[in-house]
Order: structure tokens, then C-alpha cells, then sequence
């Protein structure tokens, strides 16, 4: 009985609308996810953790501007750049500020596309060479800022009037070098769930 209650109320969500905005509406979005980063063409999948929260002010029921602070892991698990290998690795942490531009869609307007720019902040940064230190500060060599830009696609499921969940996928594409003495650029994706709340 208890799996089938959970079924009708998954069933209840994927079916219900999501709640249409107007002019000069404000909602604010806490969200929590699942991370994937790499250095562009040399490094495999860094899985991590995605927090943080958006603030939308709608222009018109289809237009909003979205910006927030988010918490972003980022870095390479090894090297590899066609037939080298290298077992270093790098974790670096930001707190992101995007600034994007949202297209609704759909009759009730529960999709939503973005895309825009991002500003990120350095936390952390640490590097393990594979010389049996471990991992090493390296906030010294790592550029303590990160420009990029984002895109994302998303799907607003009503609960009720006044609960609204959010899923949505995020991407960045780092235009800025993670570290001041080589070339590599960051590209990350997550996977979000949250609630809306209407202000």
C-alpha cells in the first residue's frame, strides 16, 4: 500500500501545472544538487555537490532575470591528454554569481530555458601531484576569479498553491584559466532539484 500511495503521488506531481507569473513577481529558489566538472579535452569526470539559492524578477509571464549565490566544486581527477597520463588532481571551490536571462514556455509555463554569464569567487584550491604528500594549497597558483558562461533547461512541477518543485539541469563554461601558470578551463554540470517560493 505504502508504494502505491508513493506511485499516485509521483504520478499526482508529473501531472500538475506549474503556477504562471506576471509582471514584477519575485520568486526564490533554495536548491541542492548532483556536480560534474573536468578541465576542458585533459581530465576525467570531478563528481561533486551543487548548493545555493536563485532570486527571479519577472519582466512578463514568459521573461525573468535570475541571479543568486551558489557553491560550486570544481577540479580534474587526472590527467589525460591523448597517449599521456598523469595521476595529479585539483579541487577548487567557488562561490558563483550568475546573472542569466529566462525564457518560459510550455501553457502553463513550467519550462524554463537560461542562459548568461557567471562570476565565480575562489574558496579552495588544493592539488595532489601523485608524490605521496597528498593533497597541497594551491591558492596561490589558481586565479582567484572565474568568468563564464551558463545554460540550463528546467521543469517547474505544483504541488499546491503554495509548493512548487523545481528540477533542472545547469551548465558553465569556464572563458577564464583555473590556474595562473597553465592553461585549462573549467566546464561544469549539474543536476538540481528545489522549491519556489513566490515574495
Amino acid at each position: 500500500m505504502k508504494y502505491l500511495l508513493t506511485l499516485a503521488l509521483l504520478i499526482n506531481c508529473l501531472l500538475c501545472t506549474g503556477q504562471t507569473r506576471e509582471k514584477g513577481n519575485v520568486e526564490l529558489t533554495p536548491i541542492v544538487g548532483y556536480s560534474a566538472s573536468f578541465a576542458i579535452f585533459d581530465s576525467a569526470v570531478l563528481s561533486g555537490i551543487h548548493l545555493g539559492g536563485y532570486a527571479s524578477y519577472f519582466f512578463s509571464n514568459r521573461w525573468s532575470l535570475r541571479s543568486g549565490v551558489l557553491y560550486q566544486e570544481m577540479g580534474i581527477n587526472g590527467v589525460e591528454l591523448f597517449f599521456l597520463t598523469s595521476e595529479y588532481s585539483e579541487r577548487t571551490d567557488y562561490f558563483t554569481v550568475p546573472l542569466t536571462l529566462n525564457f518560459h514556455f510550455g501553457t502553463n509555463r513550467n519550462w524554463y530555458v537560461n542562459y548568461g554569464v557567471c562570476l565565480g569567487f575562489l574558496t579552495h584550491a588544493k592539488a595532489d601531484y601523485n608524490d605521496g604528500n597528498g593533497y597541497v594549497d594551491i591558492k596561490d597558483l589558481a586565479n582567484p576569479l572565474q568568468f563564464g558562461l551558463n545554460a540550463g533547461i528546467g521543469y517547474k512541477f505544483k504541488i499546491s498553491p503554495k509548493f512548487i518543485v523545481v528540477i533542472e539541469n545547469s551548465n558553465m563554461f569556464g572563458l577564464t584559466d583555473t590556474r595562473k601558470d597553465r592553461t585549462g578551463k573549467n566546464f561544469y554540470t549539474s543536476f538540481n532539484v528545489g522549491t519556489v517560493f513566490k515574495i
